[in-house]
This record gives C-alpha cells, structure tokens and sequence, in this order.
C-alpha cells in the first residue's frame, strides 16, 4: 500500500507543478466543493472557516424499474487562515480494527499539503510537500480538457440559465443551470439526449454548496455539502497526530527508490 501512495504523491505533485502560473497569466477563480482536486485548485479564503461532510449520492432507473443506488461521503473542514482539511476513507472498519483514513491538509500560506493516514496498520508519518506559489488558470485547462474535439461529428450544444438566488442551511446562494444537448448522432444516439448539471453557489463562502448532474443514460447524481457549520474548526484538525512525525516527501520517495532498486539487485 506504502508504495502506491508514494506513486500517487508523485502523480499529485507533477500535476501540481504544471499548475503554475506563467508571467502575464492571471489565476482564474476555482470555487471549491469539499472534494480534494477542487480545494487544490481553489483560491485560498480566509475569514470565513466551516465544516462539513461531503456527499455523493448516485441513483439510476432501469427500464424494467429497477434502482440502483450508491452514497460516498468524506468530512472536509477549512480554518479563518484559509487551512483546509479533506478526509478519505481507504478501507472500511471490519473484525474490529478502524477504518483507514487518508487526511490532506492544504496550507495555502505555507504553501504546502501534508498527508498522512490513520488506521491499525499504517506508519505514523506525516508526509509533507512543497506546492507552487501560483497556479495557471486551471478552470480555462479543465474546460478545454472537458471539450469534445472536432471529429466531424455533430457537437454538443451548452447553455447557462440564471435560475436567481435560494437557500442552503441558511446561507444565500446563487443558483445556475446548464443544460447540454447532446445531437444525433452524436454518441450513436438516433435522437437528441438533454442533459443538465445544476449548481447552488455560495458567493460568501466561495464554496459550491450542491451539484446535480441529470444523463437519462447513467440516472441522477448529486454531491453536497451536509451537516453544515460556520464554527471554528479545532486547530488540531490541520496539524499531524501526536506520535507522528513530519517527513519532506522527497526524502520518502528516495528512500522508496533505494528499496526498489536494493529489490532489483
């Protein structure tokens, strides 16, 4: 399991260094929503500290009426300096051990992430690594990888609507919807297929506080933000465990790269 992480570690930080921002190139605004890769894009914001627990619920009708449903969810938590903390379980309590959970603080002042799991058999060390000062416009990146290319085929049409303002445990938010209309043809589909994805936006918080995505092809999936709260999280949320010590990732992945190579010969 060690070695997986360090390799996905690697992953994260190669992704994050081709996130910096080139001279002339603005950052563009990330609105986060309690998921991982949305607060490492996402601007910092200070003064404004919650907590929650993200949800993500999926729920699919068959044509004979069946349902298949499937939840996840995760805790998340952010500090007035801007400090945020995103929980991942890896694996499920079971013959009377604790779940293994996968923690990433995000420093954007120190400018530095530190993971470290929790769990029966994991190794108490708090890897730490060093993230860019800037990050290009990333929203302008994932738009552009999200865009289908110009294969000769007909090519989805996207709309905005401003649906105006609502409610969300008890904050204001603004709320859009954006239907796609995917054309004949287009995914072997002998007539138009509408699809949306509906957003419920928090201007204060800067936080996305629900999302719902409609494909009459895979059903209804939402992801939101539950068990809402404006209190201050406790500061030693966004530290390391006692008993565990803070290691520089690079020190881990060499020290990964001499095993693996003590392996080899």
């Amino acid at each position: 399991m060690r070695k997986h992480v360090a390799v996905g570690l690697v992953a994260l930080m190669t992704a994050l260094a081709g996130a910096q921002t080139t001279a002339g190139n603005a950052p563009a605004e990330v609105i986060a929503n309690g998921g991982l890769i949305h607060t490492i894009l996402a601007a910092p914001v200070v003064g404004q500290p919650y907590s929650a627990v993200q949800v993500q619920r999926m729920k699919r009708v068959l044509a004979d009426g069946t349902t298949i449903s499937r939840q996840g969810h995760h805790a998340v938590a952010r500090d007035s300096a801007g400090r945020v903390r995103v929980e991942r379980r890896m694996e499920r309590a079971q013959n009377g051990q604790p779940e293994t959970v996968m923690v990433f603080v995000l420093d954007p002042v120190a400018h530095t992430m530190m993971i470290w799991t929790t769990g029966a058999k994991t190794r108490k060390v708090a890897e730490l690594i060093r993230l860019p000062e800037q990050k290009k416009d990333a929203a302008k990146t994932v738009d552009a990888q999200a865009r289908p290319a110009d294969d000769g085929r007909p090519q989805p049409v996207v709309t905005t609507e401003d649906l105006g303002t609502d409610t969300l445990d008890g904050l204001p938010v603004t709320v859009a919807k954006m239907p796609t209309v995917v054309p004949a043809g287009r995914a072997g589909n002998d007539a138009p297929i509408t699809k949306t994805h509906e957003v419920w936006t928090s201007p204060d918080m800067k936080l996305v506080m629900k999302e719902q995505w409609e494909d009459p092809r895979t059903g209804v999936r939402t992801v939101e933000l539950d068990q809402f709260s404006r209190a201050e999280p406790d500061a030693a949320l966004f530290r390391a465990p006692a008993g565990y010590s803070v290691k520089d990732i690079k020190q881990t992945l060499k020290e990964l790269e001499e095993k693996l190579d003590q392996m080899q010969n």
